[in-house]
């Protein structure tokens, strides 16, 4: 009796209803083990509930932080040069020679046909060599003007001379010199090899050298010359007679050209 009454304290804790004579027979029907079983499964159920309750959803879940994973740099760079006709080519040379370099020999021909030699020049002083594209530009026959006017200083600067370099053909840059009576040699680049000696050197975009040939009359290797259309980074360098660089101006940026007085003071330096 003293169990039965225990057995209905705990139904009436877990909703039973013991004083009723059928809920009685009932329970006097189990076994003691059996009812122990039948109280083990109900805790095991209220407890799984509780976990459930206490446990922490996706929102309370601690932030783990995310860390960065470096990416490869983007083409922002090259998708830029070909906004001054410079296309995206495998055998670009491009980036220019840097103050301090020992600058690569130079032996071409100039518009009349006779050899210039960057080792000969030396010997009679400094040499400012510039990289022009073609007659056809504008900005660069106003820099090359710009050189003319200033001739007189260079060479008493500390007797230096000018030669300009190009990959048009020789008869292109003849006329150019007779119109404007330059008094430098525009030597022509043939092979190329001297523009990819001094990291000038570039392909044109198909856009560039249509949107030429509309303006022009000719696309770009019809002067040059050549197969495919190619020409310089309009740079300037100030060569000392011990062969290094002692001044450079390179951008890709055709517009922007070099400071002639920024070069005749690297000159007096």
């Amino acid at each position: 009796m003293q169990d039965l009454t225990h057995t209905t304290a705990h139904l009436q804790e877990y909703g039973a209803r013991p004083k009723t004579p059928r809920n009685l027979l009932c329970l006097g029907s189990l076994s003691i083990n059996n009812y122990q079983a039948y109280i083990m499964y109900r805790i095991c159920v209220l407890a799984l509930f509780a976990f459930a309750s206490c446990s922490p959803t996706n929102n309370d879940q601690p932030k783990v932080e995310q860390k960065s994973v470096a990416t490869q740099p983007t083409k922002k760079a090259t998708d830029d040069l070909t906004k001054h006709g410079i296309a995206d080519h495998p055998n670009n040379v491009l980036g220019g020679l840097k103050v301090g370099d020992l600058a690569p020999d130079i032996e071409l021909e100039d518009e009349r046909g006779n050899l210039v030699s960057l080792d000969k020049s030396l010997k009679d002083g400094p040499v400012i060599l510039v990289f022009y594209r073609a007659d056809w530009c504008s900005i660069c026959r106003k820099h090359l003007a710009e050189f003319e006017d200033k001739i007189n200083e260079i060479k008493a600067s500390g007797i230096a001379s000018v030669i300009a370099i190009s990959p048009q053909k020789q008869q292109y840059s003849l006329a150019l010199h007779k119109k404007n009576n330059y008094t430098f040699p525009i030597l022509f680049d043939e092979s190329h090899q001297t523009m990819k000696d001094y990291k000038v050197f570039f392909h044109v975009t198909d856009k560039y050298n249509e949107y030429i040939t509309e303006e022009k009359g000719d696309p770009i290797e019809f002067r040059n010359g050549n197969k495919e259309p190619v020409m310089p980074v309009p740079a300037t360098y100030l060569i000392g007679q011990d062969k290094r660089i002692k001044y450079v101006h390179y951008d890709p940026n055709y517009r922007v050209r070099a400071n002639i007085d920024e070069a005749l003071k690297s000159i007096r330096l």
